[in-house]
């Protein structure tokens, strides 16, 4: 999984097993789609699974319901920080990643939705 920043938008390309086990494709996100930005430390997530893959403290992957909001995660085993992306989507409220520098991709996301980027 790959974190690509545009000055107009953010993708999130998925390989082909990726999008096999999460049952879904890359994302195109404009950054006028995102509320906010957040890196967090990695911790349990509350949610049942709808759709993708779910191995135990191993990969959770796929379209997930948390209360009765939809959130799209990507979860490897907890070593790395999560990058969480608040959306004013009707369909995904967020989309979960764990990344090795989501601290540095957070500051990035929020500055560009910071200068107006639509």
């Amino acid at each position: 999984m790959k974190v690509i920043l545009f000055d107009d938008h953010l993708r999130i390309n998925l390989n082909i097993l990726e999008k096999t086990g999460a049952a879904k494709g890359s994302f195109y996100i404009p950054y006028g789609n995102i509320v906010s930005a957040i890196s967090e430390e990695s911790h349990n997530l509350p949610g049942m699974k709808i759709a993708g893959t779910n191995l135990p403290k191993l990969l959770e992957i796929g379209t997930y319901l948390a209360g009765t909001q939809k959130q799209f995660w990507y979860v490897k085993k907890r070593k790395h920080r999560f990058l969480i992306l608040v959306l004013k989507s009707n369909f995904y409220s967020k989309i979960i990643l764990e990344l090795e520098d989501s601290d540095d991709v957070s500051k990035k996301i929020n500055e560009l939705i910071g200068k107006g980027v639509k």
